[in-house]
């Protein structure tokens, strides 16, 4: 597997649409399949949505100033995925509007994919050599064992914690 950060961030958007497809492809009636399904986005969301904000877009925002206000927007987009996501996390199928929301989420983080695929990464790619590329997707494999799986206020105090020791 490749190191470079936007080879990873590209597996992680592929899996995360898996998912998206297998939940769809489920029957209403399989309610332990559906919740099966929707805890494995939550974590696959977690876990990128932390390794970009944490390491990604500090590093874009450093490299390419210009792509400011498209960070911000990124940003704004992972807080309303961490919302549905930390809504859905103690939601059962059966309970009123689970499926909606699913669906929410679903739109939201595919339009947020199709957007940094096709404008973000060509520029960063541009802008940052290989050996950089590499670099941060090493960090970015370290940090990944360590990231939160669930959308927690731990991983809330987590960030919080990490921004008063820097």
């Amino acid at each position: 597997m490749s190191n470079d950060a936007i080879v990873l961030l590209r597996e992680d958007h592929k899996e995360v649409r898996r998912l998206f497809r297998e939940y769809q492809g489920l029957a209403d009636g399989d309610d332990g399949a559906r919740r099966r399904t929707v805890q494995r986005i939550v974590e696959e969301l977690t876990v990128h949505t932390y390794l970009e904000d944490e390491l990604v877009y500090p590093r874009i925002r450093q490299e390419l100033p210009g792509l400011a206000e498209e960070m911000d927007r990124a940003e704004q987009e992972h807080h309303v995925a961490d919302l549905l996501c930390e809504e859905l996390h103690g939601m059962s199928p059966d309970d009123n509007g689970y499926d909606a929301k699913t669906a929410v989420l679903i739109d939201a983080v595919e339009r947020h994919i199709e957007h940094e695929e096709s404008e973000v990464f060509p520029k960063v790619r541009a802008a940052l050599g290989r050996t950089e590329l590499r670099e941060l997707g090493e960090r970015m494999q370290a940090v990944r064992e360590t990231a939160p799986r669930q959308p927690t206020a731990g991983g809330v105090l987590h960030r919080i914690a990490d921004a008063l020791e820097g």
